[in-house]
């Protein structure tokens, strides 16, 4: 499944849902590593959308704005700078320093809700 090539790269076939058989190169680290590194990023964005739901779902029920402002900071905190990295990186819009800038940015500006909702309570 998985054999090293002439460069060191490791490359992985994979067989796709047309049956076709797909080559896929993995450069700076083993195959397995790139692998599990793919698989927990999607899983932190999976708990990142639930907990924001949580807290989107407690608002929905109780109408507090404390609570909306919460989801904010959350939504900002965790999806979306995953998205933000996921999208960006697949697109040729932004540099990697931009890209970086970005993704910070919005980490940001969800501590900072976040920061304001508690300290005012």
């Amino acid at each position: 499944m998985t054999e090293h090539t002439e460069t060191g790269h490791a490359a992985v076939r994979a067989i796709g849902a047309s049956g076709d058989v797909a080559q896929i190169d993995v450069v700076g680290g083993a195959a397995p590593t790139a692998i599990l590194a793919i698989l927990v990023f999607f899983v932190a964005v999976v708990l990142s959308v639930l907990v924001t739901y949580r807290y989107a779902a407690g608002y929905l029920q109780t109408r507090e704005r404390p609570l909306l402002f919460l989801t904010v900071g959350m939504l900002l905190l965790a999806p979306a700078p995953m998205f933000l990295r996921l999208v960006l990186g697949n697109a040729p819009v932004l540099g990697a320093t931009e890209r970086a800038f970005v993704v910070n940015v919005s980490k940001l500006c969800g501590l900072l809700v976040i920061l304001t909702v508690v300290h005012k309570q």
